[in-house]
């Protein structure tokens, strides 16, 4: 029986602030067991599960002389081993922890965010801006912790997963039935975003944990990965997570989520093949070539584009002089005029009928042209860095230059006079050879009411230039249609 009496605790003098660190998964420390009733211990910080007698958090309080606790997954206080609840109306003193353990926005506060320029201060004196805080690494996240940042900074997916779990929010699937890879996502991004934080950066234990578990290890801990194809992964994640449907339906219901709604664009493709087709006459038989064409439209979420492979030159001093590339030129691969190479498919006359068409035609090739028909309000460009062979992986490091802010996509929209700014943009650093296990990644992100942009490496944050930004070894882009965010 706990007691809902509303008597003061005599035991608050006791907790220890400094201690206190939330970002971790509720696990007790004793068992090593994860519980829907894990308690953290207010004076010495660790985590304990249950709260009746000859639970690790009765005996611990017992043992120790520990009184104080709070419920991580409520967030309510308790008395141990007494066992009765400390009112977080009566004790105004706790407040602070309960926004530090669950941060939570409204919608006024969330309107608020981009035009916000006051530091916060966190227990330890350390000023920070918040959402442009630093992520730790938890060995070999890096990729994690850029994707996050640059999620983070798209401000219809921010709002969204800020405001999940509200009295506010209006999602199509209730907060409590989240997935929990969702549900991991909102809660960092809620911390990244608090001005109510005990330290002025973040862990983001859960949120890796999570997607370990979803993607059966494929992203885990000391195992380097592609963020850009992370990204793809963790926005179809995330659309399930939060209620959208896949396959077929997905056709039917639109953008059903906010992930479709911000990131979905549509690209035709036309696919023309040469066929050749023996033919039998009276004298002799003869080779016909054949074109066919077919046009299908698909959705994507981003694009990818392939960087053209230059020479590195040597200049005057001996120095490799590393080529560029315009950004408009990498994008005519969807101007919708020239075709590419998509597969030359010569096969020999041995080919298995499963590669042959129309009774013995076999396809010698296959050129494609691509048209985008539809662009997103935040366009995801994905430049293709790095090549796979059987032994190693080669990072090609041509740098495609493109402008921050008023970037013209006119020829591929239907909409007129519509530029895109650069909110964020994920990079790539390291050597040529094995750039993944030598290299890492880094994010550029803008703050809004300044126009300062900030270079975010793990727990490093710092001040930059945009005219750095533009001719740096990008990876991934974010392009923000401009009057997106009011829309």
């Amino acid at each position: 029986m706990t007691s809902t009496n509303s008597t003061a605790c005599p035991y608050l003098d006791t907790i220890n602030r400094t201690h206190l660190d939330f970002d971790f998964s509720p696990h007790c420390s004793s068992t090593l067991e994860s519980s829907p009733h894990i308690y953290a211990c207010l004076v010495c910080g660790k985590f304990f599960r249950g709260k009746g007698r000859q639970t690790p958090a009765y005996t611990h309080s017992v043992e120790e002389g520990h009184f104080v606790f709070v419920h991580l997954s409520n967030g309510t206080f308790w008395c141990l081993p007494d066992g009765y609840e400390i009112s977080t109306k009566e004790e105004p003193s706790l407040s602070d922890i309960s926004l530090a353990l669950n941060p939570s926005f409204t919608s006024e506060e969330v309107g608020r965010l981009d035009d916000n320029q006051e530091l916060a201060r966190d227990l330890f004196g350390r000023r920070y801006l918040p959402g442009f805080v630093g992520l730790n690494n938890l060995n070999k996240t890096d990729y994690l912790n850029c994707v996050v940042q640059a999620l983070a900074h798209v401000r219809p997916l921010r709002d969204f997963f800020l405001l999940a779990g509200s009295q506010t929010s209006h999602q199509p699937l209730s907060y409590a039935n989240f997935s929990p890879l969702a549900k991991a996502f909102s809660l960092l991004l809620r911390n990244m975003w608090s001005s109510h934080r005990f330290k002025s950066n973040v862990d983001p234990h859960m949120l890796v944990q999570a997607v370990s578990v979803a993607s059966n290890k494929r992203y885990h801990v000391g195992k380097q990965a592609e963020a850009g194809d992370f990204l793809a992964w963790l926005l179809h994640q995330l659309h399930v997570g939060i209620g959208g449907s896949v396959g077929k339906k997905k056709r039917s219901s639109g953008g059903s989520t906010v992930i479709h709604q911000t990131f979905m664009g549509k690209v035709e493709t036309v696919a023309r093949k040469q066929l050749k087709r023996e033919t039998l006459t009276s004298l002799a038989s003869e080779t016909v070539i054949v074109e066919e064409s077919t046009v299908t439209e698909t959705d994507f979420l981003q694009l990818t584009l392939d960087i053209p492979e230059k020479p590195l030159f040597k200049d005057a001093d001996g120095g490799l002089v590393i080529p560029q590339e315009p950004l408009v030129n990498v994008l005519r691969k969807f101007d919708g005029v020239s075709f590419c190479d998509a597969l030359a498919l010569q096969k020999s006359e041995e080919a298995s009928a499963s590669n042959t068409v129309d009774g013995g035609s076999v396809v010698v090739s296959k050129k494609r042209r691509y048209r985008l028909k539809k662009l997103p309000n935040y366009l995801i460009l994905h430049l293709s860095r790095f090549k796979h062979n059987n032994f190693t992986v080669e990072k090609n490091p041509t740098i495609v230059m493109f402008p921050v802010k008023n970037f013209d996509l006119n020829k591929y929209d239907l909409v007129a006079n519509i530029t895109h700014d650069l909110p964020a943009e994920v990079g790539r650093e390291g050597k040529q050879r094995n750039p993944l296990e030598e290299g890492s990644y880094r994010c550029h992100v803008q703050h809004k009411a300044t126009g300062q942009w900030y270079e975010i490496q793990d727990l490093d944050v710092r001040e930059t230039m945009p005219q750095l930004i533009g001719v740096s070894e990008s990876y991934l882009l974010i392009f923000e249609r401009k009057g997106a965010t009011k829309s």
